[in-house]
């Protein structure tokens, strides 16, 4: 930049006239302010850098976004885990946030198309944030899940069907809930298992709130100790995903990405 202004002073000495120094202004503004917000713009998103090139690198492949959210639910030191309702492990209660009839709009703008391997038993899981896009279009997808513009922005749903609708926890009890949000964690893109896309895959974090009558129903449910519908995990448990390596048996598979969320960092499991 100090060269370019160092040019322009050579070319239009300012003791001309005062118009001079007013073009010079105005030219070294007209260069120096794009410069200059293009540098904000690089430090604020610089780590975003490695998906830039990524994105570019898989401009016209399709890349599979899967955002979802979870609770960390915690009594004496360990948490509270539910088994997946489509494959055999354990996780932290939570599931995909789901977009509104809105969304479509930007969906078609950018191609989305919805990823249709998940099956409920009402059929093909809706309107879950389980996409797949063109790769220049990831970043665009991952502000539109940020700004929160027609999906899901309550965090109930799943808390509601994964303990409640199944009797783990009592309905009138917990009808209403408070939790804080704790964090975000997202995965590198890379090769999705048993798929031949590259993915990323997004988790909220929220941390339960309970009540003084929910805290001694959460202690309850923790006496009873684990069950087919629930095991309760220390952090230690928890980053083995299930091994007890004094005992050196699997006491139970866990999902990596709950290893993700109490660590609140993604790492290569």
């Amino acid at each position: 930049m100090g060269t370019i202004v160092v040019f322009l002073i050579q070319v239009y000495p300012l003791d001309k006239s005062p118009y001079a120094a007013l073009s010079v202004s105005i030219l070294v503004n007209l260069i120096t302010t794009p410069l200059f917000a293009m540098l904000v713009q690089l430090f604020y998103n610089y780590h975003r850098i490695p998906l830039w090139f990524q994105s570019a690198w898989y401009w016209n492949k399709e890349v599979r976004l899967s955002i979802s959210y979870l609770f960390r639910i915690q009594v004496n030191g360990k948490y509270l885990l539910v088994k997946n309702r489509k494959r055999e492990y354990y996780q932290l209660v939570g599931g995909a946030y789901k977009a509104f009839d809105g969304a479509k709009t930007i969906f078609d703008k950018y191609g989305v198309k919805p990823d249709n391997r998940f099956k409920t038993t009402h059929g093909i899981a809706k309107s879950d944030l389980r996409f797949l896009v063109p790769g220049r279009w990831v970043i665009r997808m991952i502000d539109w899940f940020h700004s929160q513009k027609d999906r899901e922005t309550s965090q109930w749903r799943e808390f509601c069907e994964e303990l409640l609708t199944t009797d783990i926890l009592d309905k009138y009890l917990f009808r209403y809930v408070d939790y804080t949000y704790a964090g975000v964690v997202q995965t590198p893109m890379r090769k999705a298992k048993g798929l031949p896309n590259q993915e990323i895959l997004i988790f909220e974090l929220y941390d339960l709130l309970p009540s003084t009558e929910q805290q001694a129903a959460l202690e309850q449910l923790f006496a009873l100790g684990d069950t087919e519908k629930v095991k309760w995990a220390s952090r230690e448990l928890i980053d083995t995903l299930g091994t007890d390596h004094q005992k050196e048996i699997t006491s139970y598979e866990i999902g990596a990405h709950t290893k993700w969320a109490i660590n609140k960092r993604w790492s290569d499991d």
